[in-house]
């Protein structure tokens, strides 16, 4: 492996870990990039203006982001109490084939499977054939998973549901033409964690398709701190960077 990269960051926004992604994916590393939101909804592919229930002034006050992103699904909820991964892989290194998105998504998801069942999560169902795709128990969705991507490089990632904490946020967005649109969390399904920096550490080296359990032996001794200052600086001679990110995220202005 070339390069590795792994780090946590607490309240860091949804634009701005895109933009990092972006500088990762364009100097040439392999990784995880994990964060807890502040409260942001996120539109994709399959979104509609009907999906949100409330009004946009209502968001304002609720200091609620709106972002319209290229990455597929539908629209999905972050805040805290929820802990949002977004991988660094190159698809054309993975797998010789910069298109193979379906087998990406399949895997992520079967590696973040194979996390929650072993925090101890029963009857966990991986679903990737939908227009949902994601993590469900008996109890409602655990967590998504919506990428996008360019050039053979990955952008976006999953978000896992820790505590009930984030639960009411989905509330504000129609589930009714989701089947079984309950949402489930961790917490809900009796797993307890000591927070998202934690369970990003923990469920790392079960995510196979980015070679996590190699990039957290090698996050034990690298310290990503100056790293990722030298890569923010980098970001003025990654002209890919910058385009990956223009194209990939739009805010949505807040109209009556």
């Amino acid at each position: 492996m070339h390069s590795t990269f792994f780090a946590f960051r607490p309240n860091y926004s949804y634009e701005e870990a895109l933009r990092f992604q972006g500088i990762l994916n364009s100097e040439g590393y392999t990784g995880l990039l994990a964060f807890e939101p502040p409260e942001t909804m996120t539109f994709g592919s399959l979104s509609q203006p009907k999906d949100i229930l409330v009004s946009p002034s209502f968001l304002r006050k609720q200091n609620i982001h709106l972002l319209s992103t290229d990455r597929g699904g539908g629209t999905i909820y972050h805040g805290p109490g929820q802990l949002v991964g977004f991988p660094v892989a190159n698809l054309e290194k993975l797998y010789g084939d910069a298109g193979a998105v379906k087998r990406f998504s399949e895997e992520l998801l079967l590696g973040l499977a194979h996390a929650v069942a072993v925090l101890g999560v029963k009857s966990v169902e991986a679903r990737s054939q939908s227009d949902s795709p994601g993590l469900w128990t008996s109890r409602g969705k655990l967590a998504s998973v919506g990428i996008t991507v360019k050039d053979g490089f990955v952008f976006h990632g999953f978000s896992l549901n820790i505590t009930q904490d984030c639960v009411p946020g989905f509330r504000l967005i129609d589930q009714s033409e989701a089947p079984e649109g309950a949402i489930s969390s961790l917490e809900q399904e009796g797993i307890r964690t000591n927070g998202a920096n934690e369970l990003a550490t923990r469920i790392l080296p079960y995510l196979s398709v980015i070679q996590g359990d190699e990039v957290f032996k090698r996050s034990k001794t690298v310290s990503y701190e100056t790293a990722y200052a030298d890569l923010v600086s980098a970001v003025s001679r990654s002209q890919m960077a910058i385009d990956h990110f223009r194209t990939n995220l739009e805010s949505v202005g807040h109209r009556e």
